[in-house]
């Protein structure tokens, strides 16, 4: 995969991973019911759900996950990295151990300014221009991590890059940050969740097209 960004190109060498894939299946943070469907906060209804909080609880996976971010991120972007931050509640466990690792100050966005006492939205110590690396745990529609990006830049943050666990791979989410100039990656796609839930037999092929169908209009999409 390829970034671009102000100063050239970055081409990024690791795939969307298998293993990551296949850790999602096996503990339960993705799964499918195309007869049905899943009802989203958004009202979208969905053959597949997202459970990313699961791997919280999962040591393996947890750090096979933590893993695959430091290794992004101190192949591409560490040098010009002053912040990793997490986008509330979800990215924040993740970008918590990612900063430890790699021994950088942690902060996070609030979904919501708060309405009492400083009134933050962006809660940790930083100054006017530092650099942040934004940490997400799954994409769909993009709205809430669009409003991470949109608060970060209020408080006179700069983003490098927006990271993610899993991207369902759609074109409001991959629109919203082209126009928003907002580069993002995952380290899991819903393509690679798909082959391998085939290749485990826990997909037919029918389903896997139904899935791909919803992910090209999941507004509209009907069982």
């Amino acid at each position: 995969m390829m970034i671009q960004d102000s100063g050239g190109p970055v081409h990024i060498n690791i795939l969307p991973s298998r293993q990551i894939a296949k850790y999602l299946l096996d503990i339960g943070a993705v799964q499918f019911n195309v007869d049905n469907p899943y009802v989203w906060t958004s009202g979208i209804r969905s053959p597949i759900y997202c459970d990313n909080r699961v791997i919280n609880s999962k040591v393996d996976v947890r750090k096979a996950v933590v893993t695959e971010f430091t290794k992004i991120i101190t192949q591409n972007f560490l040098d010009r990295t002053d912040i990793i931050a997490g986008v509330a509640t979800g990215g924040m466990p993740y970008g918590v151990l990612i900063a430890d690792r790699l021994e950088l100050p942690f902060i996070y966005v609030r979904s919501e300014r708060k309405e009492y006492g400083l009134k933050k939205v962006v809660e940790g110590t930083f100054a006017q221009g530092d650099t942040v690396v934004l940490i997400e745990d799954h994409i769909s529609t993009g709205k809430s991590s669009m409003k991470a990006v949109e608060f970060l830049r209020e408080e006179g943050l700069q983003l490098i890059c927006l990271l993610s666990i899993m991207t369902y791979g759609f074109k409001e989410a991959d629109e919203k940050f082209k126009g928003n100039q907002v580069e993002h990656y995952s380290i899991c796609d819903l393509d690679t969740v798909l082959e391998v839930a085939a290749d485990l037999h826990k997909l037919s092929s029918q389903q896997v097209e139904t899935i791909l169908a919803f992910r090209e209009s999941p507004k509209t999409w009907r069982p």
